[in-house]
């Protein structure tokens, strides 16, 4: 029987390279990418047993030039995907008067505008039953001082999902968006302030409600996934 195959942006880190394990024991072929070389060699270091279905590429998910050359890779490759998941993203902390125009500029273009990037370039290998899931937030809902980039890329993550999910209903293409609070990965390890992360969700649980939500169900879209720490907003 043919392998299933699963796309996974940013899955070198995090809730992404939790997810990566999973689709891997569970026999799936995992193509992932990250913009460091580094945090590619690590993760084949780490998953050597599985290198002979486990496939990486260094790229930035917000260089169409990148994608496109990631995206026709795996068109050579596969006919298909079974699972496109969405999961690089960034941020930068300022107050909007203060915010530099790169810093808001790379988090509109990692958060929002590389999802897109992916997303339509390999909508032709999105099958009748495949599912894209994109990785939106808490903040894809409210709005928090000093987050003000984030929060707006993640709000445009929701409206592109719900758009996307219309359009690709008709070819029985499932698509959810998960909104995920504070959750113990690397996104935290730059940002200004301190964050109490012994409350915080833990990257390997998240993972695995995400993972279940889009492999073990057939009848049921989940349109929308909420993931929150038992303390509420941290």
């Amino acid at each position: 029987m043919k392998k299933k195959v699963a796309v996974i942006s940013g899955g070198t880190n995090g809730i992404g390279k939790r997810m990566v394990l999973m689709f891997l024991k569970s026999g799936v072929k995992v193509v992932t990418f990250s913009r460091k070389k580094s945090n590619i060699n690590q993760l084949k270091r780490e998953l050597m047993d599985f290198k002979d279905d486990l496939i990486c590429y260094q790229g930035d998910v917000s260089s169409i030039k990148d994608v496109n050359k990631i995206s026709g890779s795996i068109k050579k490759q596969f006919k298909s995907i079974n699972y496109l998941v969405n999961n690089s993203g960034t941020n930068v902390l300022s107050p909007i008067g203060k915010i530099k125009i790169k810093d808001w500029q790379r988090i509109i273009d990692v958060n929002l505008t590389g999802v897109f990037y992916l997303t339509q370039s390999l909508l032709p290998l999105l099958k009748k039953k495949s599912v894209v899931l994109n990785m939106g937030s808490l903040a894809s809902r409210s709005g928090f001082p000093n987050w003000s980039a984030y929060c707006a890329s993640k709000f445009g993550l929701k409206g592109f999902t719900e758009s996307l999910r219309e359009e690709l209903r008709p070819k029985e293409v499932r698509v959810v968006h998960a909104e995920i609070g504070a959750t113990d990965t690397g996104i935290w390890d730059n940002l200004e302030g301190k964050w109490d992360r012994g409350s915080m969700m833990k990257d390997l649980e998240v993972a695995h409600i995400l993972f279940d939500s889009i492999t073990k169900v057939k009848s049921v879209n989940i349109d929308e996934i909420f993931l929150m720490p038992p303390n509420g907003v941290l």
